[in-house]
């Protein structure tokens, strides 16, 4: 991995670490899972995997660390999968592609609070249903902000990296 590569996804990182630590007082009410679905338009699968198990590395030193770590990065990377090889070739021929992904976004972030809940219940003997079905109005939530933030994101780092695409091709 390049140099430039490396800082790129330090940044991005480093970035979304904050961005928790802002959004912190709202129960996941986060942009974070915005930003990991919006970073696989402009960065290849593994990076943008590399940022969010960074995100949630880093993020867990400040706020408790735990076995609970590697299920967030495991469902996450589920997620991530999911959306970059399903989604995106599935809407990228599609005119007003910004609020179909914000939709889906939302749509997709309902999936997290199941995935997760799976080696949660295993680890803490829990009933899968019960402790899912409990979750259910935070991961409302958290499909809600997903949905919100998602094209704020998108126009951001879209500006950002047609910016650097603009300045590579004019060296």
């Amino acid at each position: 991995m390049s140099a430039k590569k490396v800082s790129q996804v330090a940044v991005l990182a480093a970035l979304c670490i904050v961005l928790r630590l802002v959004f912190a007082p709202f129960p996941n009410i986060k942009p974070v899972t915005a930003f990991f679905l919006v970073s696989l338009l402009y960065l290849d699968f593994w990076d943008a995997f590399l940022v969010m198990a960074m995100t949630m590395l880093g993020s867990s030193l400040l706020f408790g660390f735990s076995l609970v770590v590697a299920w967030q990065i495991t469902s996450f990377g589920i997620l991530m999968l999911a959306w970059r090889y399903l989604v995106i070739p599935l809407t990228k021929d599609l005119s007003h592609r910004i609020g179909i992904h914000s939709i889906l976004a939302g749509l997709i972030t309902m999936t997290y609070g199941f995935w997760i809940s799976i080696p949660v219940a295993v680890q803490f003997g829990m009933n899968l249903y019960l402790y899912w079905l409990n979750g259910l109005f935070f991961d409302l939530l958290h499909a809600l902000s997903t949905s919100f933030f998602y094209p704020v994101i998108y126009l951001l780092l879209r500006r950002f990296y047609h910016h650097e695409k603009n300045n590579f091709r004019s060296c």
